[in-house]
């Protein structure tokens, strides 16, 4: 090797995944669809705690930003292993990280009931345009249970009209401030700001590989679903006419009862056990055809995501019995 070679080597800076300075401090990191859990206030009495639950979530805008920023994280990711991907299997944890985020953000937007107009309007959004996305791969069987996830209306021809150039100025205005609804923080906010608004960046690698290995136990969340699926029966069964504390605790149960199962479905199997527990939330979504159509698609979305992540390494155990019940309790 010339002098001129080796000195060429020695000043080659790196590339790609290897040129990042990754933080050194380890953030605790918690997915959104656990977050519905975690947000439950005190209260002197069971229901009346479950029944906060609508008013204590954060709202669908709040997790679609989420859901965009580590979707804008991923892409970042794609880009900077194709010009090096000597550390692609060493850094893979972080891409199923990101794509646990992203994924989970999505399903807890889908899953949570709307708080306001803009809610509304951000739910349909991006259901819309997930669907769509889903209907442009070739995967219409996807788009259809993204539509009835997000609680969509079938589509109807809309009539062509000639709109009122003021009310065309003041939908365009409205678009645009709703747009900024669910706008991404920006990737130059300091680590810390973002870490508060549950966003994570690619130099957050050791902190987003830490959360993916430290799984959920996924049979007690199997357990906490069946808990709260029984709480959901037993208060839908009590309600009266006026009980609305009653009415809201079920409907809360039953979102939570969701929330679990759908993590279930979403995080991968790594042991038998686990493969039980997918097992024993596979039956109740079959079992439990008179629960909302949304709620029972968000929960078969995220098995499919769950089998896909599943697929890709030997590390995790795929449910080979189920393998074509792509959207189990969607049949």
């Amino acid at each position: 090797m010339t002098k001129k070679t080796i000195a060429k080597t020695a000043s080659r800076k790196p590339v790609g995944i290897a040129s990042l300075v990754l933080a050194t401090t380890i953030r605790p990191i918690c997915e959104d669809l656990a977050v519905l859990a975690d947000r439950l206030a005190e209260a002197p009495a069971e229901a009346e705690r479950l029944a906060g639950l609508r008013n204590a979530t954060p709202t669908c805008t709040v997790f679609i930003a989420r859901a965009a920023f580590h979707d804008d994280q991923l892409g970042r990711f794609v880009k900077m292993m194709a010009k090096d991907e000597t550390l692609t299997e060493e850094r893979v944890d972080t891409f199923n990280a990101l794509n646990l985020l992203r994924q989970s953000s999505y399903l807890a937007a889908a899953l949570i009931e709307p708080n306001s107009d803009d809610d509304r309007w951000a739910k349909e959004y991006i259901g819309e345009c997930l669907a769509s996305a889903a209907k442009r791969q070739g995967d219409p069987a996807r788009a259809a249970l993204l539509r009835t996830a997000f609680g969509l209306a079938p589509k109807a021809r809309k009539k062509s009209s000639v709109a009122d150039v003021g009310e065309m100025t003041a939908w365009i205005h409205e678009t645009v401030r709703r747009m900024g609804l669910i706008r991404p923080p920006a990737a130059d906010t300091s680590a810390d700001e973002l870490a508060r608004a549950g966003c994570y960046r690619l130099e957050e690698a050791p902190s987003l590989e830490a959360f993916f290995a430290a799984a959920p136990d996924l049979t007690s969340l199997a357990e906490e679903a069946m808990d709260l699926l029984a709480k959901a029966d037993t208060r839908t069964q009590s309600v009266g006419e006026n009980d609305r504390v009653l009415e809201q605790a079920a409907k809360s149960a039953l979102t939570l009862a969701y929330a679990a199962i759908a993590r279930v479905g979403l995080w991968p199997a790594r042991t038998e056990r686990d493969l039980h527990a997918k097992a024993t939330c596979r039956t109740i979504l079959r079992n439990r055809v008179a629960d909302p159509a949304s709620a029972r698609a968000v929960a078969a979305m995220a098995y499919d995501l769950g089998n896909g992540v599943a697929g890709q390494s030997d590390r995790f155990k795929v449910e080979p019995q189920h393998a074509n019940e792509r959207f189990p309790g969607q049949g």
